[in-house]
Parts: structure tokens; sequence; C-alpha cells
């Protein structure tokens, strides 16, 4: 595409969810664009699910750097304390509780608990090259992947990237483009593994983490195809696509989803705005 555009930074993160709702990945990959653009976009608050994995990457990372640098794993309680500074500054901002995690206090035991799994079942058995390293890579002349894996081990060369929730979601394309930014940038890559951790009420025992191992050619094909639908929507976006009716700055350069589970004001910055009413039933 040619000029007068910038090319844009696009997460490796933002990858995996961008097939199910093009239009809400647009609202937060490109939520500058679409403002200029003239339209309206809501703030999403805080979830306390992001918190705590987020608590336990940061006790993740601590574990794995004192590996990578002494060849041995740090006290529990080194890796729990940096969960549990991590879930506090984050909540100090303000957040939303759900179900499975009512208060704050729980928030911090399930993340206690979490990095416990991590460290005991996950951890021994990696040995880490690059964590928590930014890499980035020119995908076109409109598009600048950018993405941290969790980390990059040793041997075998393999990314991987630790997940949590109350269930597994499809991240073969995230991880398909950590494989290809270590690529990028010299590294060799020759297998991707997710790490799952469940996020569960403290009424139930905490599950074991599962170490789902994938094939790496078929992760790397489903983030250059994701990549170039972000890139081919953007460009419509930013120029029109007269062949399909869609003017620039037009909302369906990037196709909603309505029928999405993630179609709600709680999850969507478009939703209800004057970018999307898709939603909305019409009387």
């Amino acid at each position: 595409m040619s000029a007068p555009f910038e090319p844009t930074i696009v997460r490796s993160s933002s990858l995996s969810g961008y097939p199910d709702c093009p239009r809400r990945s647009a609202a937060k990959l490109f939520r500058r664009e679409v403002l200029a653009a003239g339209y309206e976009l809501r703030e999403l608050p805080n979830g306390i699910g992001a918190a705590v994995g987020t608590a336990v990457h940061a006790g993740a990372a601590v574990i794995l750097l004192e590996k990578a640098k002494t060849g041995a794993l740090p006290p529990v309680s080194t890796a729990t304390d940096a969960a549990i500074d991590s879930l506090r500054t984050t909540a100090a901002k303000g957040i939303g509780y759900d179900r499975e995690t009512p208060a704050l206090n729980e928030a911090e035991q399930q993340a206690e608990r979490m990095v416990r799994v991590y460290r005991a079942q996950i951890a021994p058995d990696v040995q880490p090259l690059i964590v928590e390293e930014r890499l980035e890579a020119q995908v076109s002349a409109d598009i600048i992947l950018s993405g941290q894996s969790d980390v990059i081990a040793r041997e075998p060369g393999r990314v991987r990237d630790l997940k949590t929730g109350k269930a597994r979601s499809n991240h073969k394309p995230q991880l398909g483009s950590y494989s290809l930014l270590a690529r990028s940038n010299g590294i060799d890559v020759t297998e991707a593994c997710e790490d799952f951790i469940q996020r569960a009420p403290l009424k139930k025992p905490q599950p074991d983490a599962l170490i789902i191992k994938h094939d790496l050619a078929a992760a790397e094909t489903a983030a250059i195809a994701v990549l170039r639908h972000i890139e081919d929507d953007l460009k419509s976006f930013r120029l029109g696509n007269p062949s399909v009716g869609v003017l620039p700055g037009d909302a369906w350069a990037f196709p909603a989803n309505p029928n999405s589970k993630l179609c709600s004001a709680k999850w969507c910055p478009a939703h209800g705005t004057s970018f999307c009413r898709e939603h909305m039933s019409e009387e």
C-alpha cells in the first residue's frame, strides 16, 4: 500500500482473536485511526481474569530469569510475591470481579497456587534462552509484527507461551507468530508449545498444568493468514474497497460478528458505539 500512512504495529497477542470479530479487534489494534475517522469507542474496565493472568506471568518470569541466570529455580515465595505485587498494582487502578474470583484476596490465592503449579510442573523442564523479550519484524509496508513470547527454550528450539483462564482457547496464530518472529531475528525454532494453567474457584483443587505441543508449520500458516487478513482490512479502511462497496473510513472494512461469545460491552470497546451497532436489534 502506498503511503501517507506509517507502518502499524500489530501485536502477536491480537492474532488469535482477530478472525472471531475483526471489528472488535480493530477497535483495539487501530484505536487511534478509528477515532480519527470520527467514530466513538469505549474504554474497557480491567477484568480480574486478565489481572490474574498477568500476575501469574510475572511470577513465571521471575522463575525463568533466575533459572536462565543460575541454572536453579528461585524460592517459591520469590515468585509468588512477584505475582501478588503485580495483582495489587493492577487492582489499585480499579478492577471487575467475576464468579470464579469474587474478591482480591481470592485472586491472590489463585495466582499464588497457579505460580506454584508453574514452578513445580513446567519450569523444571524448561531451559530458557530468551525470557519475556519483545521481538519485531516488518511484515509489509503497512504492518510491523511485534511479539513477546514467555520463553524461547534452548533444547529443543521451542517457543513456549503460558496461558491462563477459565478454559482453553485457540492460540495457534499467536504461537505461530512467535516462531516467525524468532526466526526473523536469527533464532532457530523447531517446536511450539502452549502451557495452560486454569484459573479455578478456590473451593476446587487447583488443576494440573496442561502442556500442549502444536504443529509448528500449521501455527505459522495460521499466523500468516491472519496477518494478511488484517492487512487487507486495514487497507480497505484507509483507502476504501470499491469492489465490495466499502468507502474510506467505513466500519465495514472490518466485518462484525454479533454471534461472537465476546460480543458485549464487557469485552468490546466498539459495542454500542458509532463504530458498531450490529448487535442491536432493529424494530
